[in-house]
């Protein structure tokens, strides 16, 4: 028992000191190198029945102010509505556009993974760029992320946000959390230590997917971004944190909560295995479920069964983790210069503790969910 007590608290502690890194990491000044030359650029978006995105996400492609050469791979991962029809309009009025089906991925990979596979293998250009059906992008996107890429550098780790302009309590809890993800995200890169990537907004070299590939991460859900992310670090290459706002995409507005609770776990299910791949983001990862359970199972304890031997220590946590938590908000919305709201931050980070635990838990059950109906 003893041994376990002491095994939680050091948990406690690793997570309580990966904030302060965080903090850290968001502070630390970091220049990025532009890259004025234009490069040849490929764009890769996979998609599946997404008949009703498609036409705001190819025109938002087709009105980009980049100059220099670009194609965009559309990747069809076997679609069961209009997306085909509507990929190959684009195709035949415009010779940038590229319409592949996801069968020409390799055999041996499954979801999204394999209709990457296949639309790298159709692209013409080393730089490959990526993004999601549903997302929205500015005209300066290609441009912004394009100039991120110098000599040295592989990997460029790029912005989603969520653009709320309601009031629905699952997307303004969408907006933060996913401000909280990317604000550590930046503050482990700037560390020299990059931790998370996103498909929705993510550049890397096509002799480094050459070199990396799927394979090693065939079993995963997703494993496109974070997961390929861990493998690609193990070659000693350069990652960097695009900070420009003009690289910013905007990803889609989840209004419903199952929709919104299945993305994430199946983003929570590349951390479940991530133990393979990098053993300190595992560990971080588990002191984070764990810290918040603590929480919960404490308040649980204290104002709902009305046991209040443990208060003091429940209010301790909850401050720590406030004061951390709040301190990495502003510090990250400031650097990437993105509006700050006490109240919404407040209602994330008191929801946030039972999230965390049910997500984790919910990891374990993402082969239940697939990816866009498929199992």
């Amino acid at each position: 028992m003893i041994l376990i007590v002491y095994i939680l608290v050091t948990l406690v502690i690793i997570y309580c000191i990966s904030l302060i890194f965080y903090i850290i990491g968001n502070l630390k000044k970091v220049q990025i190198l532009q890259h004025n030359q234009l490069e040849p650029i490929s764009v890769i978006v996979a998609v599946k029945n997404g008949e009703l995105s498609l036409p705001n996400i190819l025109t938002d492609l087709e009105n980009q102010d980049y100059e220099g050469k670009v194609e965009f791979i559309i990747v069809d991962d076997q679609s069961i509505d209009n997306s085909k029809k509507i990929i190959q309009e684009f195709e035949n009025k415009n010779p940038q556009f590229k319409y592949i089906s996801s069968t020409k991925g390799n055999s041996k990979l499954n979801f999204k993974k394999k209709a990457i596979d296949a639309g790298i293998k159709n692209t013409n250009y080393n730089i490959l760029l990526f993004t999601d059906v549903d997302c929205r992008l500015p005209n300066t996107w290609i441009t912004s992320m394009a100039k991120s890429f110098n000599l040295e550098v592989d990997y460029v780790i790029g912005v989603s946000k969520v653009d709320v302009n309601n009031n629905n309590l699952i997307s303004l809890f969408q907006k933060i959390d996913l401000m909280m993800l990317f604000y550590v995200s930046r503050g482990m890169c700037n560390l020299n230590t990059p931790f998370a990537s996103i498909g929705q907004n993510q550049a890397y070299r096509k002799q480094l997917y050459q070199k990396v590939g799927f394979l090693d991460i065939v079993e995963s859900i997703q494993g496109d971004d974070t997961l390929f992310l861990q493998l690609c670090v193990k070659h000693n290459i350069k990652v960097v944190f695009n900070d420009n706002s003009q690289s910013f995409v905007s990803s889609r507005i989840e209004n419903k909560f199952w929709p919104f609770i299945k993305q994430r776990i199946r983003w929570a299910a590349d951390l479940k295995v991530m133990w393979n791949y990098n053993k300190k983001l595992f560990i971080i990862s588990l002191s984070t479920f764990i810290s918040n359970m603590i929480i919960l199972l404490l308040f649980l304890d204290c104002f709902i069964f009305k046991v209040f031997n443990y208060l003091d220590i429940l209010y301790l946590l909850f401050l720590i983790k406030l004061i951390l938590e709040l301190l990495l908000y502003l510090i990250g919305s400031l650097k990437l210069k993105l509006k700050t709201n006490l109240f919404s931050f407040l209602y994330w980070f008191v929801l946030e503790i039972p999230y965390v635990v049910f997500m984790g838990i919910g990891s374990f059950f993402s082969t239940w969910i697939g990816w866009k109906q498929e199992k």
